[in-house]
Parts: structure tokens; C-alpha cells; sequence
């Protein structure tokens, strides 16, 4: 077991529990939050499958403390999304950026496919479960955004990202 990956790996679980429990935007069935982009952040700056726990630990940690209904689905959901994003960054040695991007894209809307059916779930139907899809879109664009043009480019400018496993 690497100390260091570990350590790194229960900083970065905290740092998405911090983001996603304190900084809140109630929504419809739920709240808006940027912790998405830690656990992207999590996945450029530390391996699977310590990323794959730093991001899914923080946010159920996260949902237990304030939403507990949410915290066996966010426990899944939120392992899905990075072991989504390492896929496409290991699949994208050749076209670093643009399978980068999509694996940004896509691994962003397995949380917004996730709580739409969980929430349908819980409240009695689908139609429940879509009254949070405006919400989260906005809240996963906006993850996605701060992690492409903010987060991202200041770690590749400091030679922070783990280069097996960033899209650079």
C-alpha cells in the first residue's frame, strides 16, 4: 500500500466533502454543489482506484451529513463517474484532449442519469425524478466548466497533474 496515494487519497475525500456538504444550492430533490470538479480533480492528480474513493467516500460522507436518503446511491454513483473519466483517459493516448473532454462529458452525466432515477425512485415516479434534471444539468455544466478552464489548466501550468493519468 503507497502512503502517499492514501494520503492523497483521504485529503482529496475531504476537500469533496467540504465543497459538496458547505457550499450548497438547494435544488428540486436535492442541492447544487462543485464537487464534481474535486472528483475530477481527484482523477488527473491521483490513480485509480484511489480516486475512485476520495470522490465516492467524500460525497456519500457529504450526502450522509445532509441528505441521508442520497448516501447508498451517491456511494455508487460517484464511483461510477470516475472509474468513467479513468477509462476515457486511458483510452485517449493518441487524442489526449479530445478523449479527455468526452470522458469529462460523459462521466458528468452519470450522476445526472443516476439521481434522475434514484429520485424517481424515492418520490413515487419518474416524472418526480426529472424535476431535479434542470438543476443538476446546470450544476454538472458548471462542474465541468471550472474543471476545464480553471482547475485543469493551473494544475498542467504548475506540473501538478500525474501524467500517466492526465489528458495532456
Amino acid at each position: 500500500m503507497d502512503v502517499k496515494k492514501l494520503t492523497q487519497c483521504a485529503l482529496l475525500a475531504a476537500l469533496t466533502f467540504v465543497v459538496t456538504r458547505f457550499i450548497q444550492v438547494p435544488i428540486p430533490l436535492g442541492y447544487f454543489n462543485i464537487g464534481n470538479c474535486i472528483i475530477l480533480l481527484g482523477c488527473v492528480l491521483i490513480p485509480s482506484p484511489y480516486g475512485v474513493i476520495a470522490g465516492s467516500l467524500g460525497s456519500a460522507l457529504a450526502d450522509l451529513t445532509s441528505f441521508p436518503v442520497y448516501t447508498l446511491p451517491t456511494l455508487v454513483i460517484k464511483a461510477l463517474m470516475p472509474i468513467v473519466f479513468y477509462f476515457f483517459l486511458k483510452k485517449g493516448k493518441e487524442h489526449k484532449y479530445a478523449w479527455g473532454l468526452t470522458g469529462e462529458i460523459v462521466s458528468t452525466l452519470i450522476p445526472l442519469v443516476g439521481y434522475t432515477l434514484v429520485g424517481g425512485f424515492l418520490y413515487g415516479g419518474l416524472v418526480a425524478g426529472l424535476a431535479q434534471v434542470p438543476g443538476l444539468l446546470l450544476e454538472y455544466a458548471a462542474n465541468a466548466v471550472i474543471f476545464a478552464v480553471f482547475l485543469k489548466p493551473i494544475l498542467a501550468a504548475s506540473k501538478a497533474i500525474n501524467r500517466e493519468y492526465a489528458n495532456e
